[in-house]
């Protein structure tokens, strides 16, 4: 049997070479027939059906796969298998998957540096934490475990802990980019500029032009902004972002046009609100969203309203996307042809495909925040889905708002828009008229919430945003130093500090660097 499936597998692969999907998916199904646990198998007719756009078939393999690997201990493709699901937002098959293992296997252990982050990124700390300590009884000391362990203790909060697990992974590869880029943005050296010789020591040694030179030259701009060297550090920073802007595409009139497509998309009445909401009323745990530009204040906000009773926060969210492909069985993307595929879509079912998500999330709890930013340009398909839904949008002073974005280098090629300071213009100007636009047209369930007044009076606020929420007056939420819950963000290292105004201006440190952006959005 072996025999004969690794000669149909070459087949297949041979077949999908020259381009022949259908053939090669064919071949695949015939192996899949004789073995439905054969892993790779399902992974590959997983992505051939997404290659073309069956959202639900290219799902419902990779969950077979994870079950082929639960059932018969098939551990050689753990990792891949785990990569796959995160892509469809199925962190609890993810932690399935590697917590069912024996962590002793060596096909786990060869991909361990792979299964402890796909813990972290599943939400998993304490169990990646376990899986960490597990392994390392049988593996020698390595960067990327060390680097990952660094992530999950500073999501965590243990601030010391983070920075020495930074350090024993620059211990073990000096040259290990996203260690310096972690570093520099988790913590300030014990002296200025101290860090800053051996990040230029690992840039004289880098591909130019690479992800990793991109890395080391926004750690390098943290360093030397901590220290005071703005010129220096501007001119890392430009040239960081110049490598990512190289990288990425984003098309401001193309953003424009999604959004007016957007607009032209039908949503409920006033009157069908009321209608809606109290047919969802009993319908648990109520969504609320916090959406608007990153490094705004979505963690901030997240974190004062986490510390209510009634809520929980769940993070940075990919299920709505999930949700809407699922009942599409479309992969939704941001485009108008994508856009009128979700027009179609039974708006009610996709509601309910996110509520079940949420439960499974959320078991018993009322409410639940969803602080992905990226669901700001979703308000409409939201408003259709989940009338009974609250949408709060983060506005911060676009000048600070773009700085804190710029400066930021984001994971997995996100926000295009933040490496250039037309586009971040072009972006910005785009969000605070979506923004203001939705919180007109439904101001029911969509509120608009300035940075600046969150952090001057924030027990004010909060104590307004519960009432627009409907939930039970609480005092002392804006004690964030409380909030033991861990954080996943960009922000995860600042927002344990308690709420300050520190930020507030930010950008005039670099007042000359950015004139031209204050031109561009008309200030």
């Amino acid at each position: 049997m072996q025999a004969v499936l690794s000669e149909m597998w070459g087949q297949a692969q041979r077949l999908e070479a020259e381009g022949a999907w259908d053939r090669a998916g064919r071949v695949y199904e015939e192996m899949l027939a004789r073995e439905p646990h054969h892993v790779p198998a399902q992974l590959r007719m997983s992505r051939l059906a997404q290659f073309g756009d069956r959202y639900c078939a290219a799902r419902e393999h990779a969950l077979r796969a994870a079950d082929a690997v639960r059932l018969k201990a098939s551990t050689r493709n753990a990792g891949y298998v785990t990569g796959r699901l995160l892509e469809f937002a199925e962190e609890a098959e993810v932690a399935s998957v590697i917590l069912s293992a024996d962590w002793s296997d060596p096909h786990i252990l060869q991909q361990s540096a792979v299964l402890a982050q796909h813990l972290w990124l599943a939400g998993r700390y304490e169990d990646a934490l376990r899986f960490l300590d597990a392994v390392a009884r049988h593996v020698p000391a390595h960067p990327l475990l060390s680097f990952t362990r660094g992530n999950v203790l500073r999501f965590l909060g243990d601030m010391a802990g983070a920075e020495q697990a930074y350090e024993a992974a620059l211990a073990l590869a000096p040259d290990l980019a996203d260690a310096h880029w972690a570093l520099a943005t988790h913590s300030r050296a014990r002296a200025p500029l101290q860090r800053v010789p051996r990040i230029r020591q690992a840039l004289a040694r880098c591909a130019a032009g690479s992800v990793e030179q991109a890395h080391l030259l926004y750690a390098l701009f943290h360093e030397l902004d901590a220290a005071g060297e703005t010129d220096q550090a501007w001119q890392a920073l430009e040239q960081g972002a110049a490598i990512m802007r190289k990288r990425l595409a984003y098309d401001a009139s193309a953003e424009a046009a999604y959004l007016q497509a957007l607009m032209r998309l039908p949503v409920p009445t006033a009157s069908e609100t009321v209608a809606a909401q109290a047919l969802a009323s009993n319908d648990r745990p109520m969504p609320v969203f916090i959406v608007g530009m990153p490094r705004s204040g979505t963690t901030l906000l997240d974190r004062i309203l986490g510390n209510h009773g009634w809520i929980d926060s769940l993070g940075e969210r990919n299920d709505f996307q999930m949700a809407m492909s699922q009942a599409a069985d479309h992969f939704f993307h941001r485009t108008p042809a994508s856009l009128e595929r979700m027009a179609q879509v039974d708006a009610r079912a996709a509601g309910h495909l996110f509520q079940q998500r949420m439960r499974l999330l959320a078991p018993g709890r009322p409410c639940v925040i969803d602080k992905n930013p990226q669901n700001l340009f979703n308000i409409p398909l939201i408003l259709r889905a989940l009338p009974h839904a609250r949408i709060l949008c983060l506005r911060r002073d676009p000048m600070d708002a773009c700085f804190s974005n710029i400066k930021e280098l984001f994971q997995g090629d996100a926000y295009a828009y933040s490496y250039s300071l037309d586009d971040l213009a072009a972006h910005s100007l785009h969000a605070q008229q979506w923004m203001q636009h939705w919180q007109d047209a439904a101001p029911h369930a969509v509120r608009v919430v300035d940075y600046e007044a969150l952090v001057a009076e924030p027990e004010t606020v909060a104590a307004q945003l519960i009432e627009f929420i409907g939930l039970p007056a609480q005092a002392g939420l804006s004690d964030i130093t409380r909030n033991e819950a861990p954080v996943a963000t960009a922000s995860s290292s600042q927002v344990r500090e308690g709420i300050h105004g520190r930020s507030v201006g930010a950008w005039k440190r670099y007042e000359r660097q950015l004139q031209p952006l204050r031109d561009r959005l008309g200030a």
